[in-house]
């Protein structure tokens, strides 16, 4: 038999093992959520971007807006979309999808197509219902996206 001081000791042991194998897993788990969550967070903001770009677009063929301040605010949202499509956490064949959208021709009216299905896909991928009950509102009212006037501040 072992005495009590040697039977304590590997108790503690065991518990200090067991310890820090929780700590390890609760680390993992969080840091993964965390992923998770900035990851999100990069996707609403490429999300928001690419909607700046198509109502960009659509007021350009509109006459609303020049070609000079197109091209300004053009450069300044692709920029941003790339900087978050670096660690957005999409995968290689959605990252070119996003790259194809923004690099469009400016006066090809698929563009704008182009970029509302981009953008209809990432809200949906990012929460469905909200995407689904936007969707159905339009419908309700009879509304196509592309009948809804641009908005560039």
């Amino acid at each position: 038999m072992i005495s009590e001081v040697t039977a304590t000791i590997i108790s503690a042991l065991i518990g200090g093992v067991f310890g820090l194998v929780g700590v390890w897993v609760g680390f993992y788990f969080s840091k993964r959520a965390s992923e998770g969550d900035h990851h999100a967070e990069l996707q609403y903001t490429i999300y928001k971007k690419i909607e700046i770009i198509k109502n960009l677009l659509m007021a350009f063929n509109k006459k609303m807006i020049s070609q000079e301040l197109l091209h300004e605010r053009w450069n300044r949202v692709t920029e941003e979309v790339l900087i978050a499509v670096i660690r957005s956490g999409l995968s290689k064949d959605e990252k070119k999808r996003v790259l194809r959208a923004i690099n469009g021709k400016w006066e090809n009216p698929e563009s704008i197509k182009t970029l509302q299905q981009l953008a209809d896909d990432l809200l949906k991928k990012l929460d469905p219902e909200f995407a689904d009950a936007a969707s159905e509102i339009l419908d309700e009212f009879g509304i196509k996206p592309e009948d809804i006037n641009p908005v560039v501040g």
